[in-house]
């Protein structure tokens, strides 16, 4: 049921980043002001992002409480957000792909150690911080490049996806 939604949901996304609705709210996620100059509802755009990132919240959150008994405020604490926040970012903020496949890796890798009780943190911590340290690697962001440009396909840039200072 889990792998159905999660398809679901990626045809879902995937054809809303395509669509001229998600290219409005990709205008508004890189500069506000330009899209509100051209023309973009920004109101009614990021109300469609907030209630169609809710729906897919909801969706999760069902098949989650399908898996206990009962639900309880202790299994949603601070680190479960940080460990979500880190599959989006190690992933890539703008890339979808990245994402799945970090989270893909960074839960099945605490299972994968679990044998290794003593170290099995520390080991989770040294992979985070080598993928952390390769997807911002300059060699690999031209290797990245230069793949695209070979399949003719656009990539996000890691460079450019820093917090705005200001």
């Amino acid at each position: 049921m889990g792998i159905i939604l999660v398809l679901i949901t990626l045809v879902v996304v995937l054809n809303l980043i395509r669509s001229r609705a998600g290219r409005a709210i990709s205008a508004i996620r890189d500069n506000e002001i330009a899209a509100k100059s051209i023309g973009i509802n920004i109101t009614r755009y990021k109300l469609m992002a907030f209630v169609l990132s809710s729906v897919f919240a909801g969706m999760a959150g069902v098949l989650y409480s399908l898996n206990y008994s009962s639900l309880v405020a202790k299994k949603f604490d601070y680190n479960t957000s940080i460990n979500i926040l880190v599959f989006v970012v190690l992933g890539g903020i703008g890339s979808i792909r990245g994402s799945v496949i970090a989270a893909a890796i960074l839960t099945v890798l605490p299972e994968m150690l679990r044998g290794l009780n003593d170290y099995r943190m520390l080991i989770y911590a040294i992979v985070l911080i080598v993928m952390m340290i390769f997807t911002r690697s300059p060699k690999l962001v031209a290797w990245r490049k230069e793949v695209a440009e070979k399949n003719h396909r656009e990539i996000p840039d890691f460079e450019a996806e820093q917090i705005p200072k200001g």
